[in-house]
This record gives structure tokens, C-alpha cells and sequence, in this order.
């Protein structure tokens, strides 16, 4: 029973707890019911509220969209203005760019026109000179004609004059060499007949050496009227070209104790030619070597082949040619100014060498300085 009693009471507590929990419950209830009813009543306010702001801002919607509109008509009104305006302005600017065109086509027309004015007048300037030039050139070429009739007459007048010339040269050598054999063959007796011990032995050597001197310088007026009249002709055969060297050296060694004549080197080659009249070459050079070089001792001879050619110098340590001269050379007759007086010759030695080279083809070539010596080369093509 006491244990019923017990549960009773216990029973009674969670009874008297639940009730508790239910009434609190209720009046939670009843608070929140009367939350809810104010809640209802401002929600219903705020509704109302909001249902004027929405008519206020269906009212002010519309009068946006209005204005809007207002808008959006001006805007399209004045995008067509600005159009307009961007048009005008487009065309103003073509006008503009046109006028700066035009402008320019105006000054270039102008510009154009003062340059053709220009040269119009350049032109007329260079046709006046180009008259006056013609007109000088049409009196110089009267003067160059009568110059050049002159000239024709004068060569004709010298042609007659060197083909007498030739004819005296050659009559005179060929009358000249009777008497000159003559006297050599006397000379060559009487050196015979004397001692060297004998007074008149030096005369009669010298006489002897005049008498060569007579007889080249007469072969050499022989070979200018046979060159000028084209009939000079070579005697050609194969020979050994050291042996116009040594023989042409040994010829001219035998005249000239002063000068010690040094063949530096040969050509160990057989050559066609003529052999005479290259010796002849060879001797004349030796002997202008030992004249224009009176106070040295020494000539030397050298000789090679070389890119298909024989080349021979001879070289001196004498008195030097002037560079204005050594194109002269070779002319017939011609002799240096300042040196004519005090060496003997014509001038023909050098004419006849060159003529004879020519012959055989080949070609000469002189270096010299004056004071220092010279050398004189002749170039002939191997066969």
C-alpha cells in the first residue's frame, strides 16, 4: 500500500508537473496567439502600406516610363540632331579636305607652272649657249681644217722631204763606204806594219775606231731609208740565244776598257729570229750603256724567259733619262737637249733597235732615273 502510495504521489507530481508544463504551455500559447494577432495586424498594415507603395510606385512607374519615353524621344530626337550634326560635320570637313586639295593642286599647278617657266628658260639659256657653242665649234673646225690642210701639206712637204732625205742618206752611205774601206784596210796595214812601242800605233788605233764609229753610223743611215720604205727583211734562223748575248758582250768588251760588261745570268733557249740584226740590238744598247755612264766601270746584262717572252736588260749606272724624255726615244733622229752637246750620235741607234724588235714582235720597256742609271729592256715572244 505504501508503495502505492508512493507511486500515487510520485504519479501526482508528474501529474501536477504536466499541468504545470500545459498551462505554461497555454499561456505560451495565448502569447504567441496574441503575438501572431498584432503580427496579423501590422502584417495587414504592412500590407496596406505596401499596397500604396505599390500604387504609389505603379503611379510613379508610370510616370517614369512616361518620362522615360519623354526621354527616349529627346535622346532619339537628339541622336538625330547629332547625326545631322556629325553629318554637316563630315561634309564641312570633305569641303575642307577639298579646299586643302584644291589648294594644293593650286600650288602644285603653280609650282609646276614655274618650274616649266623655269626651264624654258634654262632651255632657252642652254639652245643660246648650244648656238654659241656650235658656232665655236663650227670656227674651230674651220680653223682645225685650214689647220689640218696645213698639216697635210706640211706632212706631204716633209714626206718629200725625208724620202730625199732617205735618198741623200742612202746615196752618200753607199758612196761613203768605198773610201771608208778604203781607209781601213790602209789602217788595218798599217797597225800590221807597227809595234805597240811605236809612236804613231795609239793615232792609227784611234783612226781605227773612227772608222767603225763611220761604219755603223753608215749601216744605221742604210737601215733608216730600208725602214721607211718597208724594205727591210729579216734574215730568219734558228740559232742559241746566249750566243747573241756573249758575242754581242764580247764585241763591245773589246772597245771599252773601261766598263767591266757582266752577263748576270742567260737564256738557255733556241730562238727563231735574225739573229744579225738582234745582235745589233743588243750592241747598240751596250754601247749607249758605256757612253751615258762616263764615270762608272760597270754594265750589266741580264737575261730570262717569262710568261712566254725572252726578256734582256741592260743596265747602266750613268747620267739617267728625264721622265718627260724616255717617251722620245724612240724617235727617229731624236736626241735629249741637255746632253746632245756632250755626246756624240744622231739619235737613229735607239729608232733602228726599236724597229727591228717590232719586227720580231716584241716590244721594249725602259726604267730610269736620272743620276742613278737606266735600264733598257726589249721583250720578245718565244717561238
Amino acid at each position: 500500500m505504501e508503495d502505492l502510495a508512493e507511486q500515487l504521489k510520485f504519479a501526482n507530481k508528474q501529474l501536477e508537473t504536466a499541468i504545470a508544463e500545459l498551462l505554461y504551455e497555454q499561456q505560451e500559447k495565448a502569447k504567441r496567439a496574441a503575438e501572431l494577432i498584432l503580427a496579423n495586424i501590422e502584417l495587414n498594415f504592412q500590407n496596406e502600406e505596401k499596397e500604396k507603395r505599390a500604387a504609389e510606385l505603379i503611379l510613379a512607374n508610370t510616370e517614369l516610363l512616361f518620362q522615360n519615353r519623354e526621354k527616349e524621344d529627346r535622346a532619339k530626337e537628339l541622336i538625330i540632331a547629332n547625326r545631322e550634326l556629325v553629318f554637316q560635320y563630315q561634309e564641312k570637313q570633305k569641303r575642307a579636305e577639298e579646299l586643302v586639295i584644291a589648294n594644293h593642286e593650286l600650288v602644285f599647278q603653280y609650282q609646276e607652272k614655274q618650274k616649266r617657266a623655269d626651264e624654258l628658260d634654262i632651255a632657252n639659256r642652254e639652245l643660246i649657249f648650244q648656238n654659241q657653242e656650235k658656232q665655236k665649234r663650227a670656227d674651230e673646225l674651220a680653223i682645225a681644217n685650214t689647220e689640218l690642210i696645213f698639216q697635210n701639206e706640211e706632212r706631204e712637204k716633209r714626206i718629200i722631204a725625208d724620202a730625199k732625205k732617205d735618198e741623200f742618206f742612202n746615196m752618200v752611205s753607199h758612196e761613203l763606204k768605198t773610201p771608208l774601206t778604203n781607209i781601213k784596210a790602209i789602217n788595218q796595214i798599217l797597225q800590221k806594219s807597227l809595234n805597240n812601242t811605236d809612236r804613231a800605233y795609239p793615232f792609227i788605233t784611234r783612226s781605227n775606231q773612227s772608222v767603225l764609229r763611220l761604219e755603223r753610223l753608215i749601216e744605221d743611215l742604210l737601215d733608216v731609208t730600208k725602214i721607211n720604205s718597208g724594205e727591210i727583211d729579216l734574215n730568219v734562223s734558228e740559232f742559241f740565244f746566249t750566243d747573241i748575248l756573249t758575242q754581242s758582250i764580247d764585241t763591245v768588251q773589246q772597245i771599252s776598257a773601261q766598263h767591266k760588261i757582266v752577263l748576270e745570268n742567260s737564256v738557255d733557249v733556241f730562238y727563231t729570229g735574225d739573229q744579225f740584226r738582234l745582235e745589233r740590238v743588243i750592241i747598240n744598247l751596250l754601247n749607249n750603256a758605256i757612253k751615258y755612264s762616263p764615270d762608272a766601270t760597270q754594265v750589266k746584262v741580264s737575261a730570262f724567259v717569262k710568261d712566254g717572252q725572252i726578256t734582256v736588260c741592260i743596265t747602266d749606272y750613268g747620267i739617267g733619262i728625264a721622265k718627260e724624255d724616255i717617251n722620245q726615244l724612240f724617235k727617229r733622229f731624236f736626241r735629249v737637249s741637255k746632253i746632245a752637246k756632250q755626246f756624240q750620235g744622231v739619235g737613229l741607234g735607239l729608232y733602228i733597235a726599236a724597229e727591228i724588235v717590232k719586227k720580231h714582235n716584241g716590244t721594249f720597256s725602259i726604267d730610269s732615273e736620272p743620276g742613278v742609271g737606266s735600264s733598257f729592256c726589249f721583250h720578245l715572244p718565244v717561238n
